[in-house]
């Protein structure tokens, strides 16, 4: 083979000229490696790919002995990926031996390596983003850019979505996320108290439930100011919070009368001018095809661990649960709304009134009674938002944990280590686990296909070859299953009466990676759903000014 070669000659930046060298073009496989201070090359397809792509775009350094063997004394990892990109020649910078004896030629050779390698500066996340943009601004195509830059197409797109957010891009530039955190920044650019969240967990295996958790919060307030506007707009005020008991500028329609005595409805609501509304979040259920809403009683809930139905019930499957907005009517003049104060908090009101200590005295028992009622009161509104919001964190974390899945679990050739364990014991525990709860149809989305005949065909298909692949099928006949027990209120006990459960589903994922979430955890016991609650209002409290 020819060889192409150009003399060069090292610039004197240390008042010592060095020996000349010559840049030759070789091929990798007669080059010999010398021993290394990077003592493990860890080659990766995408670095091989790469090399296959744009050949060897920085040169080789390599020292000629007194033998006239050429040795890498630099790029040992080029080399390699080279000969496995079979890759019949190479640039390389060639040097003659300037040591005079072994123990000289080994410090020569360490300083340089060392050298070589720790004077490096990475790109950072930021530039190689713009880099990145530039490319797609050019004209290229996602997979053009993807390809040449042996990286993932989701990364580049990844890429383009980051770019158009200013807070992203500055979140690159000092290093505080990667581009795929970056790119679902950008979904946020309009909330900054969401973009601080989501900095708060940058980088670590809490980022992906913060998002799902961040959707589900903003998901939710767009429904509450749909609701709310659908009051404002035929007139009525829209209250946040309940009133305090005794407060007569805002009354609770359920400490209203009419002046016959009889309980106010919401039938005496007319006005607008004044009535005023507090919307509470509750728990429903429609028709899933037909969004018609359906009472829960009306519901057989055994049917989810049976085949059959009770007569003049629904099935669970046929139904789907949404969140509503439920009004509680506050007045804020009833007397203008021809009503009156129900007779104890009308004696209560006189009574603070007249400042009459006496009379206070004699109505001691209608007091604690009505402190009584409006702390149980309050602690029920406690109880039912404690609920809604914590159903919440596991939905989200449903989201997250489902992806976990089907990405890092059922995607494998192979079931991951102690599965088969893992189903033996859930089967042999529970032999009706795979058979109730509509579970099959979990198992199915779990693995990307449309249903159970989809999966049973997925099994028929399979080679000689596969019980690597019908292994993981089974394992999630099983995920699929324990996710069919373990829905967003899971962290309520729901399961209580299987043998296996939520409790199982989540230690294994867990051992395979999976970081839980914080409602995972009260599942498992390592938190109580209280603490968790009273950290989520601690949270969403404004802070104090100074």
């Amino acid at each position: 083979m020819s060889e192409n070669t150009t003399t060069v000659t090292d610039n004197d930046t240390n008042a010592q000229v060095a020996a000349a060298g010559t840049l030759e073009h070789l091929d990798p496989h007669t080059l010999e490696l010398e021993t290394n201070v990077r003592d493990d090359a860890a080659l990766d397809a995408d670095f091989v790919a790469s090399i296959k792509e744009h050949g060897v775009l920085n040169p080789i350094a390599a020292v000629r002995g007194h033998d006239g063997v050429v040795r890498v004394r630099a790029g040992q990892r080029r080399t390699l990926a080279a000969r496995e990109a079979g890759l019949t020649s190479v640039p390389v910078y060639v040097r003659p031996a300037g040591a005079t004896d072994d123990k000289a030629q080994v410090v020569e050779r360490v300083s340089e390596q060392i050298v070589e390698n720790d004077r490096r500066r990475e790109l950072t996340e930021a530039q190689r983003a713009r880099g990145i943009q530039q490319m797609l601004d050019a004209g290229a195509s996602v997979t053009k850019v993807a390809k040449k830059l042996s990286i993932g197409r989701d990364t580049v797109k990844s890429v383009a979505t980051a770019a158009g957010s200013q807070a992203a891009m500055e979140a690159l530039d000092a290093g505080q996320l990667s581009l795929s955190e970056a790119a679902v920044l950008s979904e946020f650019d309009d909330d900054p108290d969401a973009i601080m969240r989501l900095l708060e967990v940058a980088g670590t295996n809490r980022f992906e439930h913060r998002v799902a958790e961040i959707r589900q919060d903003r998901a939710a307030q767009q429904a509450y100011q749909e609701a709310a506007t659908s009051y404002t707009e035929q007139g009525y005020t829209v209250v946040e919070d309940f009133p305090a008991y005794g407060d007569t500028t805002c009354v609770e329609l359920r400490y209203l009368r009419t002046p016959e005595g009889e309980a106010a409805t919401d039938e005496h609501v007319t006005d607008p001018a004044h009535w005023a509304v507090c919307l509470t979040e509750v728990e429903g259920y429609v028709d899933t095809e037909t969004g018609e809403p359906v009472d829960a009683h009306d519901i057989d809930w055994h049917a989810r661990f049976s085949a059959t139905v009770a007569e003049g019930k629904r099935d669970p499957s046929s139904v789907t649960e949404v969140v509503v907005w439920e009004a509680d009517w506050l007045c804020t003049d009833y007397a203008a709304a021809g009503l009156v104060l129900c007779e104890s908090l009308a004696k209560r009101v006189e009574a603070l009134a007249r400042e009459d200590s006496d009379h206070h005295a004699d109505d001691s028992s209608d007091q604690d009674a009505e402190a009584r009622e409006a702390a149980a009161a309050e602690a029920a509104r406690r109880e039912r938002r404690k609920v809604i919001a914590l159903n919440k964190l596991g939905e989200a974390a449903q989201q997250v944990r489902r992806q976990f899945i089907t990405d890092k679990i059922l995607a494998r050739k192979t079931a991951p280590k102690g599965a088969a364990m893992f189903v033996a014991s859930c089967l042999t525990r529970d032999v009706r686990l795979i058979e109730e709860h509509h579970g099959g149809q979990i198992s199915a989305e779990l693995l990307g296909a449309s249903d159970s005949t989809a999966v049973t065909k997925m099994v028929a298909e399979l080679p000689a070859t596969g019980d690597g692949r019908a292994q993981v099928i089974t394992l999630a006949l099983v995920l699929g299953a324990l996710e069919a027990r373990t829905g967003k209120d899971a962290w309520r006990g729901s399961g209580w009466g299987h043998y296996v459960g939520a409790a199982e589903l989540l230690r294994f994922l867990a051992d395979n990676g999976y970081p839980l979430a914080d409602i995972e955890r009260v599942i498992l016991g390592e938190q109580t759903d209280d603490a968790l609650y009273d950290s989520l209002t601690e949270q969403s409290e404004p802070a104090e000014n100074d």
